[in-house]
C-alpha cells in the first residue's frame, strides 16, 4: 500500500496559496458511504416494484473504492464478483436476478486551496474549491449475478444493470454542470486544517447525496418500465435513449470560478 500524502497541506508562507488534490479518504471520518443499490427482479405476478426490488441508497462504512472498480463503460457478466447479496437482501436472493452497487464520486482532479489569514484578530484557514468534478463508478466485488437465472437471459439482465449505471453517469454530469454555480460560492472558515477539510468533505458528500437521491426517480421509472416482465422491446428502447443522452452530454468541463478557466 502506498503512502497516503496530506492532500491539503499548508505551506509556511502565509502569502502562498497552496493547492492539492482531494483524496476520498477526506470524506470518510466524517461521512458514511452513500451507495446506489439496483436490482433485476422480473415479477410478473406483480402490478408494482416490491420495496425490496426498489432502487435505493444504502449506507454503510466500508471502503469507498477499490483496485477493480471502475467509471462508466459496457458491463460484462464478469463484472459481477460478489459471492452472494447484501445482507439486508438475502432472504429474497431467489427473486432477485442481479444486484449491482454503483456510487458517484469526486475525480481524481478535484482540487481544494487553503490559506492562513485572520479574522476579527483571530486565526483562520479559508477553504475554497478550485476545482472539482464527478463521475459514475461500479464497485464489482459489490456487484452480484444470480448463478441460477437460464444463460439466455444472461444478455438482458447485464443490459439491465447497464442502464442503471448509465444513469447514475447522466446524474454524475449533471452534477458537474450544477457545480459551476455552487463551487464558486463555497468558502470555509475554521480555526484548523482539519476542521476546514472536514467541512470542505461535508459539503461535497451532501451535493453527492442528492444527485444520487434525485437520481432514483428515474431510476424507479426505468424499473417500473422494464423489472415487472420480461420485455426486451421496451427495455432496449430504454438502453437507446440512455446512450442518446450520453452521447449528447460528453462530460463537461468539471466546476471552477470563472476567472480560473
Amino acid at each position: 500500500m502506498g503512502q497516503c500524502l496530506n492532500p491539503l497541506a499548508i505551506r509556511e508562507d502565509p502569502p502562498v496559496r497552496a493547492t492539492a488534490k482531494v483524496f476520498w479518504c477526506l470524506l470518510r471520518p466524517v461521512c458514511r458511504l452513500a451507495t446506489l443499490s439496483f436490482l433485476v427482479a422480473l415479477l410478473p405476478a406483480c402490478t408494482h416494484l416490491p420495496d425490496y426490488a426498489r432502487p435505493k441508497i444504502i449506507q454503510s462504512d466500508g471502503p469507498q473504492t477499490s483496485r477493480n472498480s471502475f467509471t462508466y463503460r459496457d458491463l460484462t457478466i464478469e463484472d459481477f464478483q460478489a459471492d452472494s447479496l447484501p445482507e439486508p437482501m438475502v432472504e429474497h436472493s431467489g427473486k432477485i436476478n442481479a444486484h449491482a452497487a454503483v456510487q458517484i464520486r469526486l475525480t481524481a482532479d478535484s482540487s481544494f486551496s487553503m490559506i492562513p489569514g485572520h479574522l476579527y484578530g483571530q486565526a483562520y484557514f479559508f477553504g475554497t474549491i478550485e476545482r472539482i468534478g464527478f463521475e459514475a463508478f461500479m464497485l464489482p466485488e459489490r456487484s452480484w449475478l444470480n448463478p441460477g437465472i437460464p444463460s439466455g437471459l444472461r444478455t438482458y439482465v447485464v443490459q439491465h444493470e447497464q442502464i442503471h449505471f448509465a444513469l447514475t453517469e447522466i446524474a454524475a454530469r449533471r452534477l458537474i454542470k450544477e457545480s459551476r454555480e455552487w463551487a464558486p460560492k463555497v468558502l470555509v472558515v475554521k480555526p484548523t486544517p482539519q476542521e476546514v477539510r472536514s467541512e470542505l468533505a461535508r459539503q461535497i458528500q451532501d451535493k453527492i447525496n442528492a444527485a444520487m437521491e434525485e437520481s432514483l426517480k428515474r431510476q424507479s421509472k426505468f424499473d417500473e418500465d422494464a423489472s415487472l416482465f420480461y420485455n426486451p422491446r421496451r427495455q432496449q428502447w430504454w438502453y437507446w435513449a440512455i446512450e442518446d443522452e450520453l452521447g449528447t452530454s460528453s462530460p463537461p468541463i468539471h466546476g471552477r470560478p470563472e476567472s480560473q478557466r
